[in-house]
């Protein structure tokens, strides 16, 4: 299912998390993420809306949706506490970071909801994926804050706007999303994805999520860290 597809499926849905409902839910990737619709929150390009894997399987499916309208919708309702029971799940999981934004992308009120997250768990990394610079830019600073913008060939411009916008404290990498079949330079970006994480026979660089060389997607997150334990930001280095 693409995201147009998706997109004439949507149904407003306006429930909100049931008492006790766990705002996570089950990622392979990064074993648990928060997630939000995408449509109502995410402005694709082509290229994301052709490659987006969030737009694909069980994250299409009316429970999944459910979901994702259930935590946008109580984090709309009141950020902080969401962010109370993010934290709780968090801690009850053991999680060593949390990734938001599995899919979907922000809105006003989950910067709230971030930041008192964030706030409460100093140590655990917060892994903040977006493509809106002028939200992403709002993100408070914190030294457990990783913030990863997501650009690819139609949205270079996005860059720059963010650039211009964020805070110079602001811990922040851009990402490069390959295009169907497109064959990425060695150095684009601190982190390369390429599309379904298959280089299609081309050559990896340092510069590849860990994704794109793995045979198996599951965890592969956990071991890696490099979104998220300040790799990808010391690599900006090269793009000042």
């Amino acid at each position: 299912m693409s995201v147009k597809s998706l997109a004439r499926k949507h149904v407003a849905y306006e429930d909100r998390l049931a008492e006790g409902e766990d705002p996570f839910s089950a990622n392979k990737v990064t074993r648990f993420s928060l997630n939000v619709p995408i449509i109502g929150t995410c402005k694709p390009t082509t290229v994301c809306a052709d490659t987006c894997y969030f737009a694909k399987g069980a994250t299409t499916w009316t429970p999944s949706l459910r979901k994702q309208h259930r935590l946008m919708n109580s984090i709309k309702d009141d950020p902080v506490a969401v962010g109370k029971r993010i934290v709780a799940s968090a801690t009850r999981k053991r999680l060593s970071f949390l990734r938001w934004n599995g899919g979907g992308d922000l809105f006003e009120e989950m910067l709230a909801c971030i930041d008192y997250v964030s706030g409460e768990m100093p140590a655990v990394p917060q892994w903040v994926v977006s493509r809106l610079p002028r939200l992403a830019a709002r993100i408070t600073p914190r030294p457990n804050v990783f913030l990863h913008l997501s650009i690819d060939k139609s949205s270079w411009q996005r860059l720059d706007e963010f650039r211009s916008l964020a805070p110079a404290a602001l811990q922040w990498f851009f990402s490069y999303q390959c295009d169907k079949d497109e064959v990425p330079p060695p150095v684009i970006a601190p982190i390369v994805f390429r599309d379904g994480y298959d280089p299609k026979g081309s050559p990896l660089s340092g510069y590849d999520c860990a994704l794109n060389a793995s045979e198996k997607i599951d965890d592969v997150c956990e071991s890696c860290r490099a979104c998220f334990d300040g790799e990808a930001v010391r690599r900006m280095a090269r793009w000042a």
